[in-house]
């Protein structure tokens, strides 16, 4: 079982990813703008692309140092970013995973942040000692400089991890001065060094939440396209529109729709309603409801160590594309 950090591409598989024809390879090869490895599979050696080769090949691309490309990652519209619901059970801590790992696929600088006391994306990442690590507690409450509760996890993909300890915040970021401000201000101090910064953040309206609200540009709202998850997003989308009120802080926001299942006339109809309602936020891709998600999260790692040809793999890199380089939104009030 290969973690996201062993992770190793075929040249078909790596080309698929880069959007150029396989023929090409040897031709970068060539350019020095790839390096392949020979790996024995089964009994036969093939050419393969590890993950950090992957990564240095898409850092060359946007480099623009070569002229124009078919996939040349561009640098994030939103450099800070959250995925966001109130309401739990929508799959919104399995899609920042994918999101962030694929992201770091493409050779972005990733922080990935959790800011969930029960520690899903943490899990997610393949961390299990959470409970021994800094988290955002003691950043906010005890002052610790953000850059000491930060761990790499693969590589171009640091985490900032969470464990119980991070439900007992409320109270006393309650009590600090500048409440609202204190993570926008340690994201600040770090900034510099990331591409892309991504928070997971806890299900409920919580003054940590908050905080992340002020320090984002751009909110992810992942929705379970069923009917419970549709009818909470009047409150999560008053919930954001009021913090830009009264903190005077525009937000862009795209809405996720997850668990899409075209054979259930429900999940039609939600789609359809999410869509109607929030057109300007609702993004073009859909996340399907796949087995190849749940084995992600099983084994801990990206759906491209699972199986890089299913629909999960497609809808991660659809959303992935569409997040990071989409145009800037705001929220569509009617």
């Amino acid at each position: 079982m290969a973690s996201f950090r062993d992770l190793c591409f075929t040249s078909v598989e790596f080309a698929n990813l880069a959007k150029i024809d396989r023929t090409q390879i040897p031709v970068l090869e060539s350019q020095g703008l790839l390096k392949t490895v020979k790996r024995k599979i089964g009994s036969a050696e093939r050419k393969m692309v590890t993950l950090e080769d992957m990564q240095g090949y898409f850092r060359e691309i946007r480099s623009g140092r070569h002229g124009d490309q078919p996939f040349g990652p561009k640098n994030p519209t939103h450099k800070i970013q959250m995925f966001y619901n109130v309401k739990g059970g929508t799959g919104k801590s399995t899609l920042t995973a994918q999101y962030v790992m694929k992201a770091a696929m493409l050779g972005l600088r990733v922080l990935a942040i959790d800011l969930d006391g029960q520690g899903h994306l943490t899990v997610n990442l393949d961390v299990l000692d959470a409970h021994e690590r800094p988290t955002v507690y003691d950043v906010l409450i005890n002052d610790l400089p953000l850059c000491d509760a930060i761990m790499n996890v693969a590589p171009g993909l640091d985490l900032v991890p969470a464990n119980l300890g991070l439900c007992n915040i409320e109270i006393p970021l309650n009590n600090k001065a500048r409440r609202e401000y204190r993570l926008s201000e340690a994201i600040q101090k770090i900034a510099d060094r990331y591409d892309l910064i991504v928070a997971d953040t806890n299900p409920a309206a919580s003054i940590l939440n908050g905080s992340m609200l002020v320090a984002a540009q751009l909110v992810n709202v992942v929705c379970a396209t069923n009917p419970l998850s549709f009818h909470g997003m009047s409150l999560v989308m008053a919930t954001i529109e009021e913090m830009e009120r009264e903190f005077k802080h525009d937000l862009d926001v795209r809405i996720v729709p997850n668990m899409y299942d075209n054979r259930e006339v429900i999940s039609q109809e939600v789609l359809g309603e999410l869509r109607s309602q929030f057109p300007e936020n609702c993004t073009q891709s859909v996340i399907n409801r796949s087995a190849d998600l749940n084995e992600a999260t099983k084994r801990r790692t990206t759906v491209w160590g699972v199986n890089t040809k299913g629909v999960a793999a497609q809808d991660i890199s659809a959303m992935t594309e569409e997040l990071l380089f989409a145009p800037e939104k705001g929220i569509n009030h009617g």
